[in-house]
């Protein structure tokens, strides 16, 4: 009767984990899903015409240097917490208009795969 009693609740407790992974694997997917959808539905697509950032430098916490391009005009602009200060005006022979090589946009598995190549090429070298 005791190795009855035992089975069962081996068996029980097996059924439970596999019932809560499968809840677990459930919840990582909806949220998984739900950070992919705010993402997208957070930050308006609205294209501005006149006003756009070049490009952004942190410097210290909560301070960054921007440079902005407003309408033919580009300005240095410093922004700290409660401040902005317009720190020099650009003209566009003084900037590195180029692009430069941003990570391309592609699955977490991709990016992932790409970063272990380049570490296992580092140490092979």
């Amino acid at each position: 009767m005791l190795l009855l009693t035992s089975e069962f609740s081996t068996f029980a407790s097996i059924i439970k984990f596999i019932f809560l992974l499968i809840v677990f694997i459930g919840l990582l997917f909806a949220a998984s899903w739900f950070t992919k959808w705010y993402a997208r539905s957070a930050m308006p697509k609205q294209k501005f015409h006149n006003v756009s950032v070049i490009e952004s430098y942190p410097f210290g916490p909560g301070r960054t240097i921007f440079i902005l391009q407003i309408g033919t005009k580009y300005l240095a602009v410093a922004a700290a917490k409660d401040r902005v200060t317009v720190l020099t005006e650009l003209t566009e022979e003084e900037l590195d208009l180029e692009p430069q090589e941003v990570w391309k946009q592609g699955s977490f598995r991709d990016m992932f795969s790409e970063l272990v190549k380049k570490t296992k090429k580092q140490e092979t070298d």
